[in-house]
């Protein structure tokens, strides 16, 4: 479907077809809605053409095509290249913007009041999947902005994510920072234990595996586990304790670097795990840890 003005009614509209903007396509084109594109390069667009979606040849008109429109753009001077293109103005009134393109506050704050002022709404959205678990029901999407226009279009933006969060600003923009780092670190953690595999005899591919699979309950219980002592703030070492933690993170560091593996990420766990001894939580257990990072009384 192509036309030059897309006058036409559409559920949702997507502009930036980047790996990120052409998965959501195909999710939402997969669970049955009618979806309004618009790229820079238009040539992006005819695979998803083929598959249903309705080309616009312009932004504005894009924006004019459904009560919602998702942003999905490089960056966001290109997001403020858009929203303040001629004719964008009007289109965004009675429209909500749903923004995934990576800004700082201060840019969100900016683009949500040129939002308002044209008569729009304003969400800011932040998917914490890869492309290919786009749709994926155990996905999950962090949103903030305007709290009613993300509980109105809910439902549609469940396509994307089947899990969906919605906090106020500040929470939103710290939770997401904390989730990042934790994801981050714990795949560099993997990565470093996989590299040093080699260092031990072992193939990458055989090593990744045995740690996916022998891992796979024991972190999440771990995590669950420490959930519940902080919701309690019960911190007794009846499971295993800092300085049980200690003596062995000491026989890991000393077999790896017996290897000559390198494991600097390792190496700051067990920096850690020293300082809560040096703190005294010594004989609580390894949650408490999490006292090192709080701050300084």
């Amino acid at each position: 479907m192509h036309d030059n003005d897309c006058r036409s009614s559409f559920d949702v509209s997507v502009l930036g077809l980047g790996s990120m903007g052409t998965i959501m396509v195909h999710a939402l084109l997969k669970q049955g809605k009618r979806v309004a594109i618009w790229n820079r390069s238009p040539g992006k667009a005819d695979a998803l053409v083929a598959a249903g979606a309705h080309l616009c040849e312009s932004p504005q008109a894009a924006l004019a095509a459904s009560p919602v429109a998702i942003l999905v753009l490089l960056d966001d001077a290109a997001a403020q290249q858009v929203l303040a293109a001629d004719g964008v103005t009007a289109a965004l009134a009675g429209r909500t913007i749903v923004n995934f393109t990576t800004n700082s506050e201060e840019q969100s704050a900016a683009q949500q009041a040129l939002v308002n002022r044209a008569g729009g709404r304003y969400v800011k959205g932040m998917i914490i999947a890869y492309p290919r678990n786009v749709g994926r029901a155990e996905s999950y999407c962090l949103y903030t902005g305007e709290q009613d226009a993300f509980e109105q279009h809910q439902p549609l933006l469940q396509a994307l994510a089947g899990q969906t969060l919605f906090l106020p600003w500040g929470e939103a923009l710290a939770f997401a920072a904390m989730l990042h780092a934790h994801m981050f670190t714990a795949m560099v953690t993997f990565y470093e234990s996989v590299g040093a595999s080699r260092h031990f005899g072992m193939s990458l591919p055989k090593t990744a595996r045995l740690l996916v699979d022998a891992s796979r309950f024991f972190v999440a219980d771990a995590l669950e586990d420490a959930a519940r002592r902080f919701e309690t703030e019960d911190f007794t070492g009846d499971q295993a304790t800092i300085d049980v933690h200690a003596y062995a993170f000491e026989e890991i560091a000393y077999a790896m670097k017996a290897v000559g593996a390198s494991s600097p990420v390792f190496d700051a766990a067990c920096q850690v795990i020293q300082r809560a001894q040096a703190m005294g939580f010594g004989e609580q257990d390894i949650s408490a840890a999490s006292r090192v990072f709080g701050p300084a009384s």
